[in-house]
Order: C-alpha cells, then sequence, then structure tokens
C-alpha cells in the first residue's frame, strides 16, 4: 500500500514566509526548475502534449499556494497561480505537497495516490491520467532542477536544500507523533462507538425477528364455510 500523506506536513510552518514572499521571487524558481525539467525531459513534455497542449491548476493543501502548470511540448510553464485561472485549466490535482511532487517527480504509485483520495482530480481526468503515464518511472530531479536555478549559487543551493530535508524529515516525524497524541483518543472512542453501533444493530434484528415469529404464530386459524341454517340434514 502506498505511504500515507497526511496534510499536516511541515510546510504549514512555511505558510507565514510564503504570504509575505516577493512573488517574483517564487516566480523565478519556478521559472528556471522548469526550464531545467523541461531541458532534461523533453521526450516527456512531447508525449503529453502530443495531441494538446493544457493547462493543470496544482493545489497543495498544505500550502497557502497554488501553480500554474502549463504542459506544453515548447514552452511549458509553471509559475504561482492567479485567482482568475481556475476556470481556463482543464483540471486541478489537489492533495499534500508532498505526494504531489513525488507524482510529478514519477516516484511514486499514481493509482495508489488517486484511488486511496490522497489525490484528488477535478476536470479533464484523462488528461492527468497521461501525465501520470508519462511520469512513471522517468525519475524527475526537482532538487536538482531547483538548486539550477540559483545559477552560481547552485551548488550551495544543493547543500541548503540537503539540509533542508533532512530538517523536514525531522520535524514530519514529531508532527506525525503529534497527530497521533492528539487524534488517538479521539479514535478510540470512535471504534467504541463504531463497536456498540454493531452490536445494537445485532440485538435490533434479533428482536425483529423475533417479533416476526410471535405475528407469524398469533395469527387466527382460517375459518371453514359459512353455516348455512337452510341446508338440507346430511344424516336423511
Amino acid at each position: 500500500m502506498t505511504e500515507s500523506y497526511p496534510s499536516f506536513t511541515p510546510f504549514l510552518l512555511a505558510n507565514p514566509l510564503l504570504r509575505n514572499a516577493p512573488n517574483l521571487f517564487i516566480e523565478r524558481i519556478c521559472r528556471h526548475a522548469m526550464a531545467t525539467m523541461h531541458r532534461r525531459h523533453r521526450p516527456v513534455f512531447e508525449r503529453v502534449a502530443e495531441q494538446e497542449a493544457f493547462a493543470l491548476l496544482i493545489s497543495p493543501t498544505d500550502l497557502d499556494l497554488q501553480f500554474y502548470l502549463k504542459i506544453d511540448a515548447d514552452h511549458p510553464e509553471l509559475r504561482p497561480a492567479r485567482h482568475t485561472e481556475e476556470e481556463t485549466v482543464a483540471a486541478q490535482i489537489s492533495g499534500p505537497l508532498p505526494a504531489l511532487l513525488e507524482l510529478l517527480q514519477g516516484t511514486s504509485d499514481g493509482d495508489a495516490l488517486f484511488f486511496s483520495r490522497t489525490l484528488q482530480i477535478e476536470g479533464r481526468t484523462e488528461l492527468v491520467i497521461a501525465l501520470r503515464n508519462a511520469l512513471d518511472g522517468e525519475s524527475i530531479d526537482l532538487r536538482s532542477a531547483v538548486s539550477e536555478s540559483f545559477g552560481v549559487m547552485g551548488p550551495a543551493a544543493k547543500i541548503a536544500l540537503g539540509l533542508a530535508e533532512k530538517v523536514y524529515r525531522q520535524l514530519q516525524h514529531d508532527m506525525n507523533r503529534t497527530a497521533d497524541a492528539l487524534t488517538s483518543p479521539s479514535a478510540k472512542r470512535l471504534l467504541g462507538l463504531e463497536k456498540r453501533t454493531a452490536e445494537h444493530a445485532i440485538t435490533l434484528a434479533g428482536i425483529d425477528k423475533t417479533i416476526q415469529r410471535r405475528k407469524r404464530h398469533s395469527r387466527p386459524a382460517p375459518s371453514g364455510a359459512a353455516k348455512d341454517d337452510f341446508a338440507m340434514p346430511t344424516n336423511l
């Protein structure tokens, strides 16, 4: 079974920074990362956009930021989405950012992510499936694509990203423990309620059978033919 990706992730802690970060800075990173991916994996874009170019809205559930992703063989685009673009995209993919990143890198089981509702699609599902099929097994390195977007500072950015990943994993571990501690009592109560509800359902079913059985036994026997006072005696 595919690993679970809750929306309670360390990316939630980055939201205050993202809300105050210059939009041009985020756009530059996205633009250069997409240019690097297009240069390294151009056949992927050509296969997906063979019939038509289209745009997707990527909506991380743990980030106060949406991304506009245009799949085009020659001019792909990735940038922060604008509010008016929800009506112009072909489909929208929503889910925790770690799951979305693994899907885009082709390192996860896309079918399992969609069937488990970890990722949700709205719009033209066939285009998202075509993208998923093209990405499966492609092993796109987003870390390198992002670090190269910093130009001469790329090596330093790659080291910083590696350290950030270690901090992220530790934070995710701590947040998972916190979530378990907060939700465990409620989960136990819900499990107890489900058990008692099942027991009550069995009891009610038994009572209903008993009532139906007693109704069948208490029905009066069907009466015979009505007596005719003018009928001839049978013993004459």
